[in-house]
C-alpha cells in the first residue's frame, strides 16, 4: 500500500509537499549543462596524450630491445599492489607480506646492477626523510611569526641556479679544508648535492605543512586527536590528518628527488660527475645516441614502476570530505596560542633566525662572487650578462614559453577538475585520479625519448610550440589534482550546492572562483615557476630558437673556473623574476590554494 504525497490546492494553484528531505538554498537557474564540461574537458585529454603515447612508445621500444627488465617491473609493480590493497582490508600479515616480498625480490634485481638506480633509491628516501623532518619542525614551530621569507626564497630558485650557488661554497671550501683525494672529494660532493636539495625544499614544506597545522587547530575534534597522545605517533597523526596536503607536497618533491640532474651536470665537476650521478643522468646519456635508444627506453622504466606504485599508495580520494575544516577568518578555540615559555620561546626564535640566515648565504655568495673581479669589486660581470643578446633572447623565450604554457594549463585543467568534483564517487572518478597521480610523478624518462624522436623527424626542432605543448602537459596533472582539491566540498554545504544544484552559470562562477580562486592562482604561478626553471625538457626538447635560459647557463659553465662572475651574475638576474612572483604570491595565494582547498 502506498501513501500518495498530500496536496492543497487553493484559487486554481495546486501545491505537492515533497516526502523527502530538503537542503541547500534556493537559487533560481536551471541544472548545470553538464555536456558543455564535457566537451571543455577534451583539451585536457588530448594534452595528457602526450605523455601516454610516448610512455606507451617507450614500454614498446623496451620490450623489443630488453624483455626481462619491463616483465620485473610489471611483476614489482603488481606485487606491491596486491600487498597494499590486502594490508588495507585488515588481513593477516601472513597474506600481505608474499606479495610485498616477491615485490621487493623483483625490485632489487632491477636496481642491483646499476649504481645510479641505487643513487636515485637514496635519493627518494632522503626525500622522505625530508618531509617528516619538514613536518617536525612545521608543528615545532606553529606559533612562530617572522623571519620565514628566506626559506621561501629557494623554492623559487632553480636547481641551475642552486647548482652554481652551491659549487661555488663546496669547490673552494673543500680544496681549503684538504679534500683533495678522491673518496674525499666525492664524498664533499654529495654533501654537496643533498645540501641543495634541502635548500630549495625545505622552507617550502614548512610553510605548506605549518599551515595545514592551523587549519587542524581550527577543528576541535581533529585538533585533540593531536593533543591528547604526545609522543612518537604525533608524526602519524600529522601525515594521516593532512594527507591531502602530503599528496600534494610528497608528488612534488619526489619528482624532484627521482629527477636530480641540473644540481648534477652544473654543480659538480666532470671528473665526479659518473661517481654521483642519478638515474636521470644515467638516461639522458643514454637517450642522446640513438644507437642506445632502447636501452634507454627499457633503463627509465624501474623508475616510473616505483614512483608510480609509491604515488598510487599515496593517493586519496580527497573528494569523499564529510567534514571540513571552518574557514581560516573564524579560527577556533587554541589558534594563536602563546608558543610556550619564554625560554622556549626564545629558543625557539633563535633556531629560525639562524636558519633563515643561513638559507641567505647561498645568494649572498653568488653576489659576492659577481661582483668580486680580478681587478676589486666592480659591476662588469652584470653589464656583459646584459649586453649578451644571446642570453637575453633566451630569456624572453622563456618567457613567453612559461606564459603560454601556464595559460594553457590552467584553461585546460579548470574543466577537467570541475568535472572530477560533481562527478559520484564511483570507480570511474576513483580511476581518473589516480591516473593523474601516476601521471603526476611520471619521470621525463618514460616521455621525453620518443617525443624527442618524434619532434626531429618531423621538422619541429627549434620552435617553441612542441616545448610550449610538453611543458604544459607534464604539468596538467598535478594542477587538475591542486584544482579538483579546492573546488571538491564536503555533501550539504554551500559549496557543494553550488556545484550540484540548481543555480545560474553566474552564481556558480562566482562561487567557484570564491573556493577555488587562490588555487587557480596558485597553479598558474606553479606552472610559471617550473617552465621558467626547467632545464631538462629543454635540452631535450628545444632548439637554436627555443633555448630556455638555462641552457646557455650550463654552456657557460663547462669553463667554470674562468665563467664563474658570469655564472653567478646570470643565475641572480635569472632568479629575479620567479623569486620575486613567488614572494608575491605566497601568503595570500599559494598556499590557501595548496593547503586551504584541500582542507576546506
Amino acid at each position: 500500500m502506498t501513501t500518495a504525497p498530500p496536496e492543497f490546492e487553493a484559487h486554481g494553484l495546486r501545491v505537492e509537499l515533497p516526502v523527502g528531505p530538503m537542503r541547500g538554498p534556493l537559487v533560481s537557474g536551471r541544472p548545470p549543462q553538464r555536456g558543455i564540461t564535457l566537451v571543455a574537458c577534451l583539451p585536457a585529454v588530448l594534452l595528457l596524450t602526450l605523455l601516454l603515447v610516448p610512455a606507451a612508445g617507450t614500454v614498446v621500444l623496451a620490450v623489443r630491445t630488453r624483455l626481462w627488465p619491463v616483465v620485473g617491473c610489471v611483476v614489482a609493480a603488481v606485487a606491491f599492489v596486491a600487498a597494499l590493497e590486502v594490508a588495507r582490508r585488515g588481513a593477516h600479515r601472513s597474506l600481505w607480506a608474499v606479495p610485498a616480498a616477491v615485490g621487493t625480490v623483483a625490485l632489487a634485481a632491477l636496481y642491483w646492477s646499476d649504481e645510479s638506480y641505487a643513487r636515485s633509491l637514496y635519493w627518494m628516501a632522503f626525500a622522505a626523510a625530508l618531509l617528516v623532518a619538514a613536518m617536525l619542525l612545521a608543528w615545532w614551530t606553529r606559533y612562530s611569526r617572522g623571519l620565514w621569507l628566506p626559506l621561501i626564497v629557494p623554492f623559487g630558485i632553480s636547481a641551475i641556479v642552486s647548482g652554481v650557488a652551491f659549487r661555488l661554497i663546496f669547490q673552494y671550501s673543500g680544496a681549503r679544508l684538504g679534500f683533495d683525494g678522491f673518496p674525499g672529494y666525492r664524498a664533499w660532493f654529495v654533501v654537496m648535492l643533498g645540501s641543495a636539495f634541502l635548500w630549495t625544499w625545505l622552507g617550502f614544506l614548512i610553510g605548506v605543512f605549518r599551515a595545514g597545522i592551523r587549519a587542524l587547530e581550527r577543528d576541535p575534534v581533529r585538533w585533540t586527536l593531536l593533543r591528547e597522545k604526545p609522543g612518537i605517533t604525533l608524526v602519524w597523526r600529522l601525515f594521516t590528518l593532512q594527507r591531502p596536503i602530503v599528496l600534494v607536497a610528497g608528488l612534488v618533491v619526489g619528482v624532484a628527488a627521482a629527477r636530480v640532474f641540473d644540481v648534477v651536470l652544473i654543480g659538480v665537476p666532470g671528473s665526479v660527475q659518473y661517481q654521483v650521478d642519478s638515474a636521470t643522468v644515467s638516461w639522458w646519456r643514454l637517450a642522446t645516441d640513438p644507437a642506445t635508444a632502447g636501452d634507454a627506453a627499457a633503463y627509465a622504466l624501474p623508475l616510473a614502476a616505483l614512483l608510480g606504485v609509491v604515488a598510487w599508495a599515496l593517493q586519496t580520494d580527497i573528494q569523499d570530505r564529510r567534514t571540513g575544516f571552518p574557514p581560516a577568518e573564524h579560527p577556533g578555540p587554541g589558534a594563536g596560542a602563546p608558543a610556550g615559555g619564554s625560554i622556549a620561546g626564545w629558543a625557539r626564535g633563535v633556531v629560525i633566525g639562524a636558519v633563515s640566515v643561513a638559507a641567505v648565504i647561498p645568494l649572498v655568495v653568488l653576489a659576492v662572487v659577481a661582483l668580486r673581479g680580478p681587478d676589486g669589486w666592480s659591476a662588469a660581470a652584470f653589464t656583459d650578462v646584459w649586453r649578451d643578446r644571446w642570453l637575453l633572447h633566451s630569456v624572453e623565450a622563456t618567457f613567453w614559453v612559461a606564459v603560454l604554457a601556464t595559460i594553457i594549463v590552467v584553461a585546460t585543467a579548470a574543466p577537467l577538475a570541475y568535472r572530477l568534483a560533481v562527478a559520484p564517487a564511483g570507480w570511474v572518478t576513483r580511476t581518473i585520479v589516480t591516473a593523474l597521480v601516476v601521471l603526476a610523478v611520471l619521470p621525463v624518462q618514460a616521455y621525453l625519448g620518443p617525443l624527442d624522436i618524434f619532434i626531429d623527424d618531423h621538422g619541429l626542432s627549434g620552435t617553441r610550440v612542441p616545448l610550449v605543448l610538453v611543458h604544459a602537459a607534464a604539468g596538467l596533472p598535478i594542477a587538475v589534482l591542486i584544482l579538483r582539491g579546492a573546488v571538491a566540498a564536503p555533501p550539504g554545504s554551500p559549496a557543494a550546492d553550488a556545484l550540484r544544484g540548481l543555480a545560474a552559470p553566474g552564481t556558480i562562477s562566482r562561487r567557484l572562483l570564491g573556493s577555488a580562486g587562490p588555487a587557480l592562482v596558485a597553479v598558474a604561478v606553479l606552472e610559471f615557476v617550473q617552465v621558467w626553471n626547467d632545464f631538462i625538457v629543454g635540452l631535450l626538447i628545444s632548439g637554436a630558437g627555443a633555448s630556455p635560459w638555462s641552457l646557455l647557463l650550463w654552456g657557460e659553465a663547462r669553463q667554470f673556473g674562468e665563467n664563474a662572475a658570469q655564472l653567478a651574475a646570470g643565475a641572480l638576474i635569472a632568479a629575479l623574476l620567479p623569486v620575486a612572483l613567488v614572494l608575491a604570491t605566497w601568503r595570500r595565494w599559494i598556499v590557501p590554494g595548496l593547503t586551504g582547498g584541500v582542507l576546506r
